[in-house]
């Protein structure tokens, strides 16, 4: 703090986060700083559509990016599931009131892990699709995985199309590991989005990706993108402090350690409740898809097996008479994920799984 918390210019440490950062991450040739993953998500795109002359985003169901106006479609807020349409795409949903139809004719809505639905789409829209942007693992809806073979297939498809393949790991990136999912599951984007874990509650977000992209930004190139608290002193410090404690990977190992701990403990609970629960986890980021007896891949999938009224009042219960607070909470008709960090301990996921049990012990379950 003596050295103050806002400068308009970079610092020493700037260059050295970015350094570490580039080192860490497999697709940052260069970073740009933002505060939010909103700012990262909306400029991330602007890039695409700057480096490629095209305008249309592929986007996939579920997957949120940020309540911006031409990415907050067909996500887990939205007031109703979107209707498939006879050519693969979805019905366009905004995820919020305020936000003018005209501006979803630019995002193109897919359902997650089908390859064939987005090869259609480029091939519909041949010339036009700027970029195809999504959550490498759907942590947003309860970590969801890619199918074997999904993501090479994007990439492959982005290359043939010349579209930017645009991984937002904004919920993954820095969870489990320092290159991200990108590293974990072998797929190198183009452009990827960063925040949260980056800064360990400190207002800061990321773009990085190949030269070539990200020499668009001013001043360099004629992409503007800038803010007043962009690139803040102490933000920075504190993701470069992040990058620091995580180097040497014992957080990672601790909070594998609590994931598999408790994945374990939820599914002796709901086992011996009867009820079938599919839970998988991601980073300390744990999916519990109450009613599903085999893994989801699509939000349909969710929407189709979670008993929505069952959740809600398992979480009413749990957070009012269990004082379980934000365990299993059903935002919507699609779960949020259980997260977990290094403060927690093995008493406290030994306790939450207990209570758990003893909230079942009162409830019949009913199926969706």
């Amino acid at each position: 703090m003596s050295r103050g918390f806002l400068q308009q210019y970079e610092t020493e440490r700037h260059q050295l986060l970015s350094e570490r950062f580039c080192a860490a991450v497999p697709c940052a040739e260069k970073l740009r700083l933002v505060n939010s993953g909103l700012e990262a998500t909306m400029y991330a795109t602007r890039i695409a559509r700057a480096v490629t002359g095209k305008r249309l985003l592929l986007k996939f169901e579920g997957h949120f990016h940020g309540l911006n106006d031409t990415l907050a479609w067909n996500i887990d807020s939205s007031p109703r599931s979107a209707a498939m349409l006879e050519n693969g795409e979805l019905e366009r949903v905004a995820g919020t009131v305020g936000i003018p139809g005209e501006l979803g004719q630019l995002t193109v809505p897919l359902p997650w892990n089908d390859l064939n639905a987005a090869r259609n789409a480029f091939e519909r829209y041949s010339g036009d699709v700027a970029g195809v942007i999504l959550e490498p693992i759907a942590l947003n809806i309860g970590c969801i995985r890619p199918d074997d073979g999904f993501l090479e297939g994007l990439r492959a498809l982005a290359t043939k199309h010349e579209a930017l393949l645009i991984f937002d790991e904004v919920l993954t990136g820095f969870r489990s590991n320092l290159g991200g999912a990108q590293q974990a599951l072998g797929v190198t984007p183009d452009i990827a989005t960063y925040g949260k874990a980056f800064g360990c509650g400190m207002p800061i977000a990321g773009i990085a990706g190949k030269a070539e992209y990200m020499d668009v930004i001013a001043p360099r190139g004629p992409v503007q993108i800038s803010g007043t608290n962009t690139g803040r002193y102490l933000a920075v410090s504190a993701a470069l402090s992040v990058l620091e404690h995580l180097a040497d990977g014992a957080i990672y190992r601790y909070v594998a350690a609590l994931e598999n701990r408790l994945e374990s403990g939820l599914r002796e609970v709901f086992d011996r409740h009867g009820i079938p629960c599919h839970i998988d986890g991601y980073g300390g980021r744990i999916g519990v898809h109450i009613g599903a007896s085999e893994r989801p891949r699509t939000m349909k999938d969710i929407e189709r097996t979670y008993p929505v009224a069952f959740a809600h009042e398992l979480f009413r219960r749990l957070s009012t008479e269990y004082r379980l607070y934000g365990f299993l909470m059903p935002l919507s008709y699609c779960p949020e994920p259980v997260t977990l960090s290094a403060a927690h301990t093995p008493q406290m996921i030994d306790d939450a799984c207990e209570r758990l049990d003893r909230a079942l012990d009162e409830l019949e379950y009913h199926a969706n």
